[in-house]
């Protein structure tokens, strides 16, 4: 090593250095060239005898070349050709005024199904069985799980129940309605039945009225007397009240009483009492006794 390597690396360590030692007569310091007598320099030989110490710039260099060599080994191994960077390509591009090749047109990238194929090589492998659920726990948990489940299928019996009822319930209404809609149709059309009828009574009626009208209240008397009470009533209540007054006026009195009798009660909407089982049949004309309560 030079007398300057040797300084500087004393510096660093720290350590004085040792002053150069002088040359003996005769001899010349290392790293100088000799010199003749007269001065000038005696030049080196061209052959030097190879040095065995190693020097730090060749240690890197031996390195770089060790770190480079692996770098190639591994592109080697990883696809088989180096690839180019994205420096390299951009230069090679400028250089030579043409797109850079597609990597997948000569076949150094592999299409992406196969590469993800490649990656994942268990994914083409049977997936494993599902795990059979765990046993049953203790033989209290199996209780009340079969105590739900019975409670479970009561309560849908039961929902089932409900709805049957509900369907029978609407059934029902259902026909009531209509029975009711039949009885309302049936009472219309009786009452419109009776309200004709009345009407085609009176209109049946209104000649004969209007002719006892006319008459003179002693000869409709003479004739009201011997009418029974089933055609006298109607013929009396079509009539005008003033002129039935003036005929019931000259009429007998035990007729003129059966005929106010007659219409009092057909007034008060109650049916002529019958007669008794054992009493001879009532003449046309004449209305059965009413008892009176005794006082």
């Amino acid at each position: 090593m030079s007398p300057q390597l040797r300084r500087l690396a004393a510096a660093l360590a720290g350590v004085p250095a040792k002053p150069a030692a002088k040359a003996a007569p005769g001899k010349v310091p290392a790293g100088k060239l000799p010199t003749r007598p007269s001065g000038k320099l005696i030049p080196k030989p061209s052959w030097r005898a190879p040095s065995l110490r190693l020097r730090l710039i060749d240690a890197v260099a031996l390195a770089a070349g060790g770190l480079l060599l692996l770098k190639l080994i591994g592109f080697a191994a990883e696809d088989g050709t180096p690839r180019r960077t994205d420096f390299a390509q951009v230069l090679a591009h400028a250089r030579t005024n043409s797109e850079p090749a597609d990597p997948s047109v000569t076949g150094s990238v592999l299409p992406k199904e196969e590469g993800e194929a490649a990656k994942d090589p268990l994914k083409d492998l049977p997936k494993p069985a599902a795990k059979a659920p765990p046993e049953s726990g203790s033989a209290a948990e199996r209780a009340i799980l079969e105590k739900l489940g019975a409670r479970r299928e009561a309560l849908q019996q039961r929902n089932r129940d409900l709805d049957t009822r509900e369907q029978l319930i609407e059934n029902a209404e259902r026909r009531l309605e209509s029975r009711i809609n039949d009885l309302k149709f049936l009472e219309d059309k009786a009452e419109g039945g009776a309200a004709r009828k009345a009407e085609s009574e009176a209109a049946a009626l209104k000649p004969i009225v209007t002719m006892y009208e006319t008459m003179k209240p002693k000869d409709a008397a003479r004739v009201f007397d011997r009418l029974s009470l089933d055609v006298l009533v109607p013929v009396v209540v079509a009539m005008n009240p003033r002129k039935m007054a003036e005929v019931l006026a000259v009429m007998q009195p035990e007729a003129a009483e059966k005929l106010t009798v007659a219409l009092a009660m057909r007034a008060r909407g109650v049916a002529p009492l019958p007669a008794s089982p054992g009493a001879p049949p009532l003449p046309p004309n004449e209305l059965p006794a009413i008892d009176a309560p005794m006082r």
